[in-house]
């Protein structure tokens, strides 16, 4: 017997109004706007509706222009993929029940339209369940960092922004389909943990090192750089320091000098200021310079003290590589470049 086919969706709803939503997946019931009134897709006798009379049934408001109504046609055609929807395929939420977790939910039924009139909104319906492969498990949902998988998602779904997505891509797919196969995964994974696995999984092949690592959020490369500075004993002073006048960084650290502090009252620590920049390829841009440069006149008051009382430095991090143009504007500056090979090998040491 022919294995029935299974699609595969990303169905983003409307985040303002999540608990609204999850009350009604708790119903089995997962809702789509742009279902106000008289906008079912379906006729009364369960035809599919013309696409020319769901348009004109939308809001007089909506169709004020030809540009509108083309807007109301591609939004009627991203609606029709609930139409296709059928008994076993795969939805997948991004965002939901939180904003750093996805959830998987089983297709249990047809599409109906089912309007609450107290929302106004949300009629369009699809019939799920939570797509659990034991009874024992009582949700199916994944944080965007919790194993090489949810990872392989995370990265994906920039690609796909409208509101209903039709998932062909292969690599997604066998990550939804391992998933599937485990436990939610409700903790992040600490970026260390992350970084371990990524070195085992490379331990031969160093050529992809460096890209594997930096396949990571932005955030999570500040994480990194976070470790390896704590790891040499330097302490955080403060995270996305931003002046409102263009200085930026996105680390301040202090490392405490206790043998010069004992000689010099006002040399009791150094500071750090670092930018971080995730970059693939060659950096040519003046941007991190020039955020360092500004957000340390307004820390350290330049302009009211000498040079040689400033106790500080100031580092530019790029998880790719430098123009030349970059590192001779950066020696001016007196700034220090951390480039992405030396970044890995920083964290070959450090974590």
């Amino acid at each position: 017997m022919k294995e029935k086919r299974v699609n595969y969706y990303i169905f983003r709803i409307d985040y303002s109004d999540r608990d609204y939503f999850k009350e009604n997946l708790e119903k089995g019931i997962l809702r789509q706007g742009w279902g106000v009134e008289n906008l079912s897709l379906l006729t009364e006798s369960g035809e599919i509706r013309s696409q020319e009379e769901w348009v004109n049934a939308c809001p007089e408001s909506w169709r004020t222009s030809d540009e509108a109504r083309r807007y109301l046609r591609n939004k009627n055609n991203n609606l029709r993929k609930m139409l296709k929807m059928k008994e076993g395929d795969i939805i997948l939420i991004p965002k939901f029940p939180e904003w750093h977790t996805f959830s998987l939910y089983r297709v249990s039924g047809k599409y109906y339209f089912d309007l609450e009139k107290e929302k106004g909104d949300y009629g369009h319906c699809i019939p799920v369940e939570i797509a659990k492969e034991k009874p024992e498990e009582i949700d199916k949902y994944f944080t965007y960092n919790g194993n090489d998988d949810t990872k392989v998602v995370h990265s994906k779904l920039r690609g796909y922004q409208t509101s209903i997505n039709s998932v062909y891509n292969e690599e997604i797919i066998k990550a939804i389909k391992n998933l599937l196969q485990i436990k939610s995964i409700k903790e992040a994974s600490p970026i260390t943990e992350i970084l371990r696995n990524i070195f085992e999984k490379n331990i031969k092949n160093m050529e992809n090192l460096n890209k594997e690592i930096f396949s990571v959020r932005p955030n999570d490369v500040e994480e990194i750089v976070e470790n390896i500075f704590i790891k040499q004993g330097y302490l955080v002073e403060s995270r996305n320091s931003y002046d409102k006048k263009g200085g930026d960084s996105d680390r301040i650290f202090i490392k405490p000098l206790p043998i010069l502090s004992e000689v010099n009252d006002e040399i009791g620590s150094c500071r750090v200021y670092v930018q971080i920049k995730k970059k693939d390829g060659v950096c040519d841009e003046d941007e991190g310079i020039n955020q360092l440069e500004e957000i340390v006149k307004t820390k350290e008051k330049i302009e009211e003290k000498e040079s040689k009382d400033n106790n500080f430095y100031k580092v530019l991090v790029c998880t790719g590589e430098f123009s030349p143009r970059v590192k001779e504007l950066a020696q001016e500056k007196n700034i220090i470049l951390i480039d992405g090979i030396q970044l890995v090998r920083m964290c070959l040491k450090n974590i």
